[in-house]
Formats: structure tokens, sequence, C-alpha cells
């Protein structure tokens, strides 16, 4: 195929590049380029080399470095330019003939008289790798930071992408295979909580308080934060890790950039085309339209989402996005609007088995047994928009404001075609198979805005004062998902063949949900700066106000297309209501799941900062917080919690050390107690449909917390270079994680959060490394985590004298979502003289607990998962590149198993199960994505 010719020629180019780099020669001037003050290397600096009236140049590598090679004999003078910086002194001598290397290191001196060029290398700076180093090394506590340079270069497109290349996170992963929430030091998604600028957002999630994080285009971003300990004036809801969003900020001179972006997957071809529905759905309900008392008929329903569905084979996706700002007013007003487009076609073929509610005895004690085998095939278009722009005045050399306005939004359209063979294929008719086909079209409507007015005021020589004013919205709505399903009964003979086939018990389903969360939040911060015993020390107070509503409704109309046989003649079935009264919206039973939230969150804290020793640093307080929520459901007055109050307050202490053992070494230590709040729909007594299961909510839910302690030592070499070293230890209380549980029957069964009946620990290692060797150089993290957590399972069993016997047994485990092995590895080519970056990237997450199980030994585990990506970037002119980005090449797939050896199954059983790969397991759902492919052009000003 095209494709895998050009991607063995890139992997080629690249492999040459590395055996080039690794080449010697004789005669060599090299040496590094550094910053006189500061000693950090002086990236993309000119360096000449003058021999008998003959000029040569290249470019500062990112360590610093650079190199003459096959340089000839005799007299040299070697100069070197960078923009904001003094040219350099010549440094003359002569070079032998006889294999000699003659090393000239040079310092620059800032030119501080020559403004415009100092601008522009403070600008450059903000973005790139070396200006984040500097920020994990001066941060008072533990964090990881991708810096806009890096993101840029990345295969990724989305910020959920993005996080998996951060030492310790993991994502999990969308039907489309898509990263969409991050999982950081094993701690699922729920221990996490996401900010735009050091603000805390709010989620379109129904259920949920987390954010999904492939709703942001990744280029937006000016830096990704991964924060791992918290202090105490940041917001305590956070046990994992806290994602910082940095957003581009106003500029110090004038910028314009642009990229436009085309591709395609590989998954869709013209014998798997992309099956797409023009929507154009009902926004409201026919209760929403006319009243809760209105009976809907078969005309109040639209569905083309159905009839009109189209096939493409090979559809392409495109991307966009735009910056430009400046600074005005003699620079006291600056201005920045940054924004991305993307329009992503993905998809994946899927297969699952669905085991019954409760499993056998026979042959072996907790016997899976198999109700259903989905063979879905998934398509998705997702068309991404974001906007922001920040404005900030200097009123004065003591006060300045400044309003950032965020606009996110996210349309996804998925269709999903599913065969569904029941009951190992067996019915009670006359005919001996049983599928039935469903086609489901969904459009998901996500939105995020965020609107903050930030003031910075000096109130004297040691005092200062913050404040921040937000107003943050997020909806999320999925207007009229349809799906029309019908069983197909078939008879086979001997030989498997289809020798008859009756369609009939058709089904039309319409189904509303809609989610608002809004948030009206105050921020305000006090510091004092006196001098004791000598010291510099910093003293901080302040504080929170967050008044909170949110609102989610659900509606589903069913309607039966009676006896008539279905004959693919969609219009010809005569759709109607079991019973005139089903098409009331009082009688829809998921109005139950209607709630509506208030909730005010308020905190406090102090925060002391002082050097103990000389190179010591202690960042010591405690913060309270505090919760109110009140909630109300519409939920039949015979549901005792249909409403509720739930109150609590937690005090919050922390301490980090940080000692500097040189100017680029660090040690440091920490303990934080940290919180996390249960998601607004697992506490409502709701009732809602899954991908595979029903999800229930539990108003019993306590909420966690946990005690949290850190260990790193960081060597930051210059450049982009650096060495991490960390351990961490969690201690956690009443950690919340969804069970599968019987719902009635024995094959009915729903997801439920639940408190688990121990506390868990989990505790684990980090390493990351990053180094450069000229225009080579080599990322690699690895974590390892382990998590245990002890809960009560049942275990089925059969004894011959006392037949089926049902017991219960502790079983020790991993927390939800942990991995205990995850690592991501990157080869770069970076060269200046070239105009060249390239990244080679490779992810790899292990073996991890998806889904727990009521019963032992039966928990869902995922496989484990690697990744291979490739990207690139070449500049073709002086502001114009060419860039490509590459996914998932060796098309890697995701598979859960059951840790329940298949071969123990009954010959039934394994004619259902379908293809095994692992002897002592049982594959119960695989999903392939295949390989995506961007390509486009970015140009800077």
């Amino acid at each position: 195929m095209k494709y895998s010719y050009f991607v063995h020629r890139l992997l080629l180019f690249s492999a040459l590049c590395l055996m080039l780099s690794f080449s010697s020669f004789a005669q060599t001037i090299k040496g590094k380029v550094t910053d006189y003050k500061t000693g950090e290397p002086l990236v993309g600096a000119t360096v000449s080399l003058t021999q008998s009236g003959v000029k040569r140049a290249v470019a500062v590598n990112l360590n610093g470095s650079y190199t003459f090679k096959n340089t000839k004999t005799g007299t040299y003078a070697i100069a070197v330019h960078y923009v904001g910086y003094k040219v350099s002194q010549n440094y003359e001598g002569t070079i032998g003939s006889a294999d000699e290397v003659k090393i000239i290191n040079v310092n620059l001196q800032d030119a501080s008289t020559e403004v415009t060029e100092v601008k522009v290398t403070g600008e450059g700076g903000k973005e790139s790798d070396r200006a984040v180093r500097g920020i994990e090394k001066n941060a008072p506590m533990v964090l990881n930071i991708l810096s806009a340079k890096t993101i840029q270069l990345l295969p990724d497109v989305t910020v959920a992408n993005a996080l998996q290349r951060v030492s310790g996170v993991t994502v999990q992963r969308s039907a489309n295979g898509e990263g969409r929430y991050a999982i950081v030091r094993g701690m699922d998604q729920r221990y996490n909580s996401t900010l735009v600028n050091g603000i805390k957002i709010p989620s379109p999630d129904p259920a949920y308080r987390f954010v999904p994080m492939d709703i942001f285009p990744s280029e937006m971003l000016e830096r990704l934060e991964v924060i791992k300990a918290l202090t105490p004036n940041m917001e305590g809801d956070a046990i994992g890790g806290v994602m910082n969003l940095v957003m581009k900020s106003a500029p110090k001179y004038f910028v314009l950039s642009a990229n436009v972006s085309g591709g395609f997957s590989t998954l869709f071809s013209s014998n798997r085309p992309f099956v797409g529905f023009n929507a154009s759905p009902n926004t409201k309900s026919p209760a929403a339209l006319n009243g809760n008392s209105y009976a809907a008929t078969y005309s109040d329903f639209n569905n083309k989402a159905l009839t009109s569905d189209k096939n493409i084979s090979n559809p392409f996706s495109s991307t966009a996005g735009l910056t430009i700002g400046d600074r005005f007013l003699n620079n006291k007003l600056g201005v920045i609007v940054s924004a991305a487009y993307q329009n992503l076609y993905r998809g994946s073929n899927s297969k699952q088995l669905t085991p019954n509610a409760q499993p056998s005895a026979i042959p072996l004690p907790n016997s899976p047994q198999f109700s259903d085998a989905y063979d879905r095939t998934y398509s998705t278009q997702t068309e991404r928009l974001g906007i922001h722009n920040k404005i900030d005045y200097v009123i004065n050399d003591k006060n300045k404001i400044s309003l950032y306005n965020l606009y996110i939004h996210q349309s996804e359209y998925e269709s999903r075609l599913t065969s569904d063979t029941l009951g190992l294929g067996l019915n009670s008719t006359g005919l001996s198979k049983q599928i039935t086909i469903s086609n489901r079209s969904t459009l998901t409507q996500q939105n995020i805005y965020n609107s903050t007015l930030h003031g910075e005021h000096i109130l004297g020589n040691q005092w200062r004062f913050n404040w921040d004013g937000v107003y943050s919205v997020a909806t999320r709505h999925m207007p009229d998902r349809t799906e029309f399903s019908y069983d197909a009964n078939k008879t086979l003979n001997n030989s498997g063949a289809v020798t008859a086939e009756v369609d009939n018990n058709t089904h039309l389903v319409h189904h509303w949900e809609n989610n608002k969360d809004r948030d009206l939040t105050g921020y305000a911060n006090l510091i004092y700066t006196p001098k004791i015993a000598g010291k510099d020390v910093e003293f901080s107070t302040g504080g929170l106000f967050r008044h909170k509503v949110r609102d989610a409704d659900y509606i589903e109309y069913t309607l039966n297309g009676g006896l008539t046989l279905y004959n693919n003649n969609f219009n010809s079935l005569p759709f109607a209501f079991n019973s005139a009264a089903d098409g009331i919206g009082s009688n829809n039973p998921l109005l139950q799941n209607n709630y509506h939230v208030l909730e005010n969150d308020n905190a406090e804290y102090l925060q002391v900062k002082f050097d103990l020793l000389p190179k010591l640093q202690v960042l010591g307080g405690a913060r309270i917080e505090n919760t109110y929520m009140t909630y109300a459901t519409q939920s039949p007055a015979t549901v005792t919690q249909r409403s509720g109050t739930i109150s609590y307050t937690d005090v919050l202490p922390s301490v980090h050390l940080k000692y500097e053992l040189t100017d680029n070494q660090n040690i440091r230590a920490s303990y934080f107690a940290s919180i996390s709040r249960p998601g607004f729909g697992e506490l409502v007594p709701y009732k809602v449909s899954g991908e595979y299961y029903d999800q229930v909510g539990n108003p019993l839910l306590k909420h966690i917390t946990a005690d949290n302690y850190d260990l790193r030592y960081e060597f930051f070499a210059g450049g982009s270079d650096q060495l991490l070293l960390g351990t961490f230890y969690k201690k956690i209380y009443n950690p919340i994680e969804y069970f599968v549980v019987r719902d009635g029957g024995p094959s009915s069964q729903v997801i439920k959060p639940q408190n688990d009946d121990g506390n868990a620990t989990n505790y684990g290692f980090e390493a990351l490394a990053t180094k450069f060797f000229g225009v080579i150089g080599f990322s690699v993290n690895y974590t390892y985590t382990h998590s245990r957590v002890t809960t009560s399972k049942l275990l089925y069993s059969n004894d011959a004298t006392l037949g089926l016997q049902q017991t219960n047994v502790n079983e020790t485990r991993p927390l939800q979502g942990q991995a205990d092995h995850v690592g991501n590895a990157s080869a770069l080519f970076k060269s200046a003289k070239l105009g060249l970056d390239i990244q080679l990237a490779f992810v790899y997450t292990g073996e991890r607990l998806a889904q727990v199980s009521p019963y032992y030994n039966l928990d869902f585990y995922q496989h484990a998962y690697d990744q291979l990506d490739f990207s690139f970037e070449k500049v073709i002119f002086k502001k114009l590149s060419f860039y490509g980005k590459i996914n998932n090449i060796t098309n890697a797939a995701s598979k859960i198993y059951l840790k329940f050896p298949h071969g123990s199954l009954d010959a039934k059983q394994q004619e259902f199960l379908g293809k095994q790969d692992i002897a002592a397991q049982t594959l119960v759902q695989s999903d392939y994505y295949k390989t995506s492919f961007l390509g486009g052009f970015r140009y800077k000003f």
C-alpha cells in the first residue's frame, strides 16, 4: 500500500540520520555556546568559521554544541552571532593535520541596548523546552511540563493524546481509539482535575466532574503542566494529579502563525467504508416542546439519521489554526487571539462478549457464561473548534489587569452498526440462529466557555494582592440519538449455511440527553514578604468561593414495528407505541434520572515559604475545603433518596522541601493531603443506558481522601536535557470504583459506583531522561505503579454432596485503571541547519484493570497496549514549513480479557468465543483502529 511505502521511506531516512550522526572525522573544531550569566545553551546561535577567505556556518544544537568537521590545516577564525546578544570576539588559532580536535567554548553577553532583539529572544524562549526546564527546576512542587515546541512536533493533535507522553500518565481511549481521559500514576480519571491558566473549569460530562481532555486542540497551548503534588494555595480536589492547560498569552511583540493540514485513516476503504449520516435531529424531545402531558405520535420523530446513511470510502480529515497577537499603547496593552479547527474521521472494528450476570460453578468455580456476542463497527466524525483570547493592560507599575476568554466546541457524529448474536445463537423457535441487527446514530455536542477577569496589585514594599472573578459554563447535548434494531432469525443447514431468514421484532428508539454545569467563582490571595531573622519569608493567605449549578435531563421513546416483517424498507414499518400512554412524557421512566444540583464550595488556606538553610527551601501550610451540596430528582415519591443534602469539611495540610545540591540539581520531598469528590450523577438514584451495561447511581457514596508522599531527584543539564528520578506513595481512604452487579435475573447486570470495603495503597517509581548528542536526541520515561485494595467477592463452586455453594472470599487486586508498567521512548533528530525536526515516538501501557466484577477472579483486564507514532517538520522557506503526523503505525489493538482459561469452557461456549490468543485467559473484547495520517503547512511570521 502507498502509506506503508511512505512510512518505510521515512523510517529509513531516520535510520540514516542516526547512522551519520555517529560517524567521526579528523581535524575537528567544536565547542558550546552559552549565556554568560546563566550558563544556559543558546540554541540556534550561528557559529561562523573562516579559513583562507572561505566562510562556513553552522547552527548551535539543543544542548548548546556546534561542530565543524573536515577543517583544513592552517589558521582559522571563529565568531558567534545570536539575536539579542553581542557578537563575540574572533577566536583565532591554527589547526594541524593529524587528527586534531580544537575545543572552543563561547560565552555571549546580553546586548541590553538592542531592545528589539532582546524582545524576540524572550518571546521565543517562552514556548521552548529550555523555558519549561527552568519552570520545573524553580517550581515549589513536583511537576512535569510539555512545552509548546514539544507539543507542536508530537504526532498528536489533542491534549488527551499529548498527555500520554508525560511521565506517569496514561489515557483511557474512546470507541474510535483516541485518548479521552487521563490516568495519572495509575489513579483513575476521577482522581484528577483540570485547570485552564490555573482556574478550575466545569465538566460537560453528564455524570462526572472530570473533563474529557480530547475536547482541547493541543496547538492552543503555551505549555501543558501535570502537577503531582499540591501546595496549600491550590484546590485540594486531586489525588492523582492536576492537568493545567496554560494557554498562549499576549506576546511582547507582533506574532502571526497559521497552519493547515489534511489526511485520512486507513481503516476506511471500499470494503469498509465510513458510515455517516446527514444530521438534522430534533434538538428537543416531544415532551420538551409540548410539555410532559403531551402524547407523542410517530410523526413527532425525525428519522433522517437512519434513512440518510452515507458511505464514504476514504473521507478526508482536515485541521487549521491561526494565532495573532501584539502589544500597543507603549507596551501597556497586550492582545492575543488564537483559534484551532479540526475535522477528523476515525473509527474502530470491535468484537465483544458479554458474560451473564451470574457465573456457573461447572466445570470450575466461577466459570463465566456468555449471553451476547457483539460485532460492531464505529464510524466517527469529530469536529472541534477552539478559540481563546487574552487582553492584559498595565495600568501602572503597581497595578495590572487581564481578561481571558475561552470557547471550546466539539461535535461528534457517531454511527454504530451492531450484529448481536444472542444466547449462543439459539432461540426457542424452529429457527436455529438469532442475531439482532442494530443501527445507532448519535450526535454529541459539548461546549466549554470560561471568562476570567484577573487583577494583580502591589500594595506596598512587602504586600501584594491578586484576585480572579470567573464565570464558566459547560454543556453537553445529545439531541435525538436514534437506534433501529430487528431480529434476524435464521435457519441453518448442517454446514452452517443460511437456508431461510425471517426479520422481525423491530424497535425504534429516540433518546435525548442534556447537561449544563455553571460556575461562578471568586479567588483572592494576599502575599506578605517580610524579613525575619535576616531571611526573606513569604506568607500567603486567601481562598475561594464557588457557586455551582448543574442540571441534567434524559428522556427516551421506544416504538415497535408490530408484526410486519422487515424487508429492508424502513419506511414501510408501522411504528407505534405499545400503548398510547407510552408516548406521554410524564410516563417516561428516564424522567427519574433528571436532576438539579446546587453546590457551594469554599476554601481558605495559609501558606508560608522560606529558606531554612541557604540551599533548603521550605513551603508549608494547610487548606480547609468545605463542600455543601443539595440535589433533587424527578424520581417517584416512593424513592426514599429522590433528594438529599450532602456536606463535609476537610483539613488538608502539606509541606514541600526543596534542597539545591547545585545550581542545576534538586532533591524534593513533599507530603500533602487531598480529596476527590464523587460525581454528581453518581450520587443521584439514576439509571441510564451505557455502551454495554446500564449505569446506576449510589446516594450512599462517601467522598475520597488521601495522604500523598513524594521524593524526587532532579538534574537539569541545560537546554532540553534533564534527568528526573522519583518515588511516590499514596494512602487512599474510601476509594470509589465501578462494580458490575446483578440487576434482577442472571443475565441482567448494571455498573454501579461503590466505596471499596477497605482502604487502598498506591506507590511507585518514576524515571525520565532526555539527552541530546548534537542533532540526535533521546527521551525516555518509565513509571512503575503498584496499587492494592482488598474487597469481598462472591465465589460459586460445586460440591459433589451439597451441590451449588455460594461463599464470600477476599480478593486483593489493583485499583481500577492502574497499570504496573508505563513508558515512553522517543528518538529525535533536530537540525537548525537543515531546518528539520523528526520524532519517532513509542508509548507503552502495561496490563491494567478495566472493570471490577463482584465475582472472584472475574475482573476485566485490558491487555498491554503499545503504539508507535511518527512526526516531522521541515522548513521549506524561512517562515514556511511542511509537517506530517502518522499515528498507530503498527495497528495496535485494545484487548480486554478475563483471567479465566478459555479451554475450560464447554464446546458450545468455545464456538461462541471465537478467536482466542492466550490459553490462560478469555478474550472478551478487541478493538482495532488502523493507521491515520496528517500532513500540512505551517507559517510563522
